[in-house]
């Protein structure tokens, strides 16, 4: 709306969350309930009961201003690294931060036990900030924009109409889509080369279960692929449904696919060590 925005979030057993948002109101003191319904009244154009909070408290009251998007510069120093809202903090608007931070640690952690094992090809776990930071600053950019989107004002309500046309046609849904839930993700696999490879595993049936041990797997159509010395490293499950064979890390990322096996032991050196 032109004059600002309320923001109503209903949870199940629990109190709701309501709030405002304006551009052109003091900034300090103490939020009482009194100036949310004056908030409340000046977004909405009338008054709208809002009754005390009931029920065993703390029922918390605060005021918040700014914005606050920050990328650390390394993810990395020695022993140290970084991850979720550690590495980057970024505005909460469509709940990137939890996926994004889960992502942090499933990419970070199987480098970690390879490293500890004693099989990490050199440089691994140098990866995990080459991969992850352009995946922050692409959340910080689509954060920031939603919270552009959101202000009040003439100009931004032709911003949300204009893009309210563009998500009418099914590509650009798709990409926003993709976008948000973080599923537009790619590493660079080095020479594999594929549509699939850098990008998440397609949703197939089982794999959910093939994936728990978190070592990598081998997915392999016709059952005739041999991962040589990586045996003991790399589970290997023919599943017939596939086209083409898949060779994914244990973060679910495909490291490399093909028909044949050309490639395959290179890209297992690549990501898993030595034979």
């Amino acid at each position: 709306m032109k004059e600002g925005l309320i923001i109503w979030g209903p949870f199940p057993g629990g109190a709701p969350l309501i709030s405002t948002v304006e551009w052109d109101q003091p900034a300090e003191g103490e939020a009482s309930l009194d100036e949310l319904r004056a908030g409340v009244s000046r977004v909405l154009g009338v008054k709208v009961r809002l009754d005390p909070p009931t029920g065993p408290g703390p029922h918390l009251m605060r005021r918040l201003f700014g914005g606050n998007t920050r990328i650390a510069s390394r993810y990395r120093a020695g022993r140290v690294f970084l991850l979720g809202d550690a590495a980057h903090v970024h505005s909460a608007i469509g709940g990137p931060g939890l996926n994004m931070g889960l992502q942090d640690a499933v990419n970070l952690g199987w480098k970690l036990a390879a490293e500890v094992r004693g099989h990490a090809p050199e440089g691994l776990l140098d990866t995990y900030e080459v991969g992850r930071s352009p995946v922050a600053r692409r959340v910080a950019m689509h954060t920031q924009a939603q919270s552009l989107l959101t202000r009040p004002g003439g100009d931004v309500t032709a911003l949300r109409e204009l893009f309210g046309e563009l998500l009418a046609r099914p590509a650009n849904r798709q990409h926003i889509a993709e976008l948000l839930s973080g599923a537009d993700v790619s590493y660079d696999m080095g020479s594999a080369t594929g549509p699939l490879v850098g990008r998440w595993a397609p949703d197939l049936p089982g794999l959910r279960e093939l994936t728990r041990t978190g070592r990598p797997l081998l997915l392999d159509p016709t059952g005739s692929l041999d991962v040589g010395g990586w045996a003991s490293r790399v589970d290997t499950v023919t599943v017939p449904e596939l086209d083409t064979a898949l060779l994914l890390r244990p973060d679910c990322y495909v490291a490399w696919q093909g028909t044949t096996g050309d490639g395959l032991h290179e890209a297992l050196g690549t990501w898993f060590g030595a034979a």
